[in-house]
């Protein structure tokens, strides 16, 4: 606390007024004592801005905010008179340090206390959107640890959601590196802004760094929008998942404060400790206490309040929007390089690299029909199951048609195979119409083994352990003799089958409607269930991939699970945001897409991000692997990506729908809706 200058009033309203406590460039904040005696904080526009119709109505709105807002994790607001000739917001005064004060003096805090600062976080920010308000300014600074828990501050630039952003022309407000995109390039934000924010902040509390580093604002501005947010430095996996779902570039891919609130608290210390100190650091703990103890208006001291909303870390851009966009986009030495296309960037680097080259084509084949149902690899055969009933063998190192079958309807229009699988020398395909059987093929001749009719719609196939197991259009799990056709168990689960079935040892994975089951291989006996529940708008989760003892589930919430394949406990679990894909598995390591645009190598024992690879699509297709190169689709290209490093190797521009994509023997196979099926080299490009 400063002492009172010359022209500082005395007493505000009925507050008699000891010191200063900060300014900013929106007002003063004093510290202040009311006529019973208890110490208060005192905000009080200056007089300057006092004169600004728009300055004003923002510090209205914050008091009209700060008044909604109640919660265990806000600070209450005692008084206010936003008519004044000097506005003025009082407060209850908090003794105790900032986040930003705390993580500096003492460095970052331990992982149990930054799930139980999320928790407590989430809690204060439900209570503030509850109440129709968003914060829009939640910073270290703005976190206050106080002797009787955390608490959310300052609602300087708080506006209610769906109202007009009342703001001087030419001026963006927020605090750099911790403002979501949308803010940052002039737009609105809602309630998913404060997610970001709180994500940021929670990456601070970790490492006690922001996620987009340090630097200008400008430059801090520029990584927001434009770049992966550094999180290897954050110590648990489980935590970096968390904040990097936050930290979705767009609004609508990060989830909600009712889905993190109970996974912060999950791993929170108890409820009763985040009330006090106890979950801090014992150094942060006792200079709060040290500040609890001191008087009001002793003299200087650790004991910090709110500050002025618009303090020296709030970014003015001038022009507005438009030239702060304008500003992102000019070629300027003061802008941070980055490569024009998109860079890849490991977890472990910001740093863009050159755009790939191009990948190097070895064949293209017109199949003649569209390979609705997907594509297979192996043994230098590649299937693509195509409408019209055909089913097509290419040789796979030159393009060339070894063989095709047709099945059912022959006209225009007729039904397309399901998804094809290799295993071995074996092809095994279902037929997806009403008696439609499961087929064996030899993959090499075309010649057909055996067919099965193992249910009504003979969904896509798994084989392994001697069986090969296919859900029907019903309830019904079929597993058939993987050498004869003939049927070995079926089960009813009692729900539908929604996804492709999974084979690791001796049991069986597969989704219904609401889980995940796992079933003996051999007899269909039970083993455990999982519950996996739909997304928020009913979407349904993918299948399980199963691999070297684990389940991987990806959810329609938007959660990677990582099950023990024995007893179906967790292991560990990965948040893509809105949604993940289907992951693919090689050796120690599972790649897997998430809901911000990302292709993410993950370590399969543990979760622990590897590398992180930035797409800046929406549309990304399930990763496929060959020769140490991970392949996927992002948007209208393709492209290859070491697996190792996240490096990106080649790219291939799209010119048309891609339907499937998958990869063996050292090429990528993309089949297109109009019958085309490319070969690129993965190596060599």
């Amino acid at each position: 606390m400063g002492p009172l200058l010359a022209e500082d009033p005395r007493r505000i309203g009925g507050y008699r007024v000891l010191g200063r406590l900060g300014a900013g460039g929106m007002g003063t904040v004093y510290l202040g004592r009311s006529a019973a005696g208890l110490p208060v904080a005192i905000k009080v526009i200056h007089a300057g801005r006092a004169d600004e119709p728009s300055f004003r109505a923002r510090f209205a709105r914050e008091v009209t905010a700060a008044r909604a807002v109640s919660g265990a994790f806000t600070a209450p607001v005692i008084d206010a008179d936003p008519d004044a000739a000097d506005p003025w917001l009082v407060t209850a005064y908090l003794p105790g340090l900032s986040l930003q004060e705390a993580v500096a003096q003492h460095g970052p805090l331990p992982v149990p206390a930054v799930f139980g600062l999320g928790a407590s976080l989430a809690e204060a920010l439900l209570s503030v959107h509850r109440a129709g308000v968003v914060h829009r300014d939640l910073k270290p600074a703005n976190v206050m640890l106080a002797p009787d828990g955390p608490r959310l501050i300052d609602f300087g630039i708080a506006h209610a959601v769906g109202a007009a952003v009342v703001t001087r022309t030419g001026h963006m407000v927020g605090s750099p590196g911790y403002l979501p995109p949308e803010q940052a390039t002039g737009g609105d934000t809602g309630p998913a802004g404060d997610v970001f924010s709180l994500g940021a902040v929670l990456a601070f509390a970790a490492t006690g760094e922001g996620p987009f580093g340090r630097g200008p604002a400008e430059a801090l501005i520029y990584r927001l929008v434009h770049d992966a947010p550094r999180l290897d430095a954050v110590p648990d996996p489980e935590l970096r998942a968390l904040i990097a779902a936050c930290l979705a570039k767009q609004p609508e891919q990060r989830p909600g404060l009712d889905w993190l609130l109970p996974r912060f608290a999950a791993r929170s210390p108890d409820v009763h400790v985040l009330q006090g100190t106890g979950w801090l650091p014992g150094p942060v703990a006792a200079e709060i206490a040290q500040a609890e103890r001191a008087p009001a208006g002793s003299g200087p001291g650790r004991r910090r309040v709110l500050v002025a909303g618009a303090a020296a870390g709030t970014v003015a851009v001038l022009g507005g929007g438009a030239a702060l966009t304008a500003w992102l986009t000019r070629p300027d030495d003061r802008k941070p390089k980055a490569a024009a296309s998109v860079p890849a960037t490991p977890v472990a680097s910001a740093t863009a690299t050159a755009p790939p080259p191009k990948a190097k084509q070895v064949w293209k084949h017109d199949l003649g029909v569209d390979p609705y149902g997907g594509l297979a690899a192996g043994n230098g055969v590649l299937v693509a199951s195509g409408d019209q009933g055909r089913l097509i063998a290419l040789d796979a190192r030159t393009g060339r048609e070894r063989w095709r079958h047709r099945y059912g309807d022959r006209g225009e229009g007729a039904a397309s195979w399901r998804t094809p699988v290799m295993a071995g020398r074996d092809l095994y395909v279902g037929w997806p119409e009403t008696g439609g059987p499961l087929f064996a093929f030899d993959a090499a001749t075309g010649r057909e083994r055996w067919r099965s009719p193992v249910s009504d719609d003979a969904r896509d196939p798994a084989a392994g352990a001697g069986r090969v197991f296919a859900g029907g259009r019903g309830t019904a799990f079929v597993a058939v003799d993987a050498a004869t056709g003939a049927e070995r168990w079926r089960r009813t689960l009692g729900d539908l089958i929604t996804a492709a079935p999974s084979v690791d040892g001796r049991i069986v994975f597969v989704n219904t409607d609401d889980a995940v089951h796992a079933l003996d291989a051999a007899s269909g006996r039970p083993r455990w269930k999982h519950a996996m529940p739909k997304g928020p708008t009913g979407e349904r989760a993918e299948g399980p991939v199963a691999a070297n003892g684990l389940v991987y589930c990806p959810g329609a919430s938007g959660e990677l699970l990582a099950l023990d394949a024995a007893t179906g406990k967790k292991r560990w679990s990965f948040i893509g945001g809105t949604e993940v894909g289907r992951p693919a598995v090689s050796g120690g390591t599972v790649y897997v897409s998430d809901g911000s645009g990302n292709v993410n190598a993950l370590d399969a024992a543990t979760g622990a991000v590897r590398w992180r690879y930035p797409t800046g699509e929406d549309e990304i297709g399930r990763p496929a692997l060959t020769a140490g190169v991970v392949c996927f689709t992002a948007g209208s290209q393709a492209l290859g990506v070491d697996a190792a490093s996240g490096r990106a190797v080649w790219r291939s521009a799209l010119s048309t729908d891609v339907r499937a994509l998958t990869a063996a023997g050292g090429l990528c196979y993309i089949g297109f809706q109009d019958g085309d099926v490319l070969a690129l080299a993965v190596k060599g490009a």
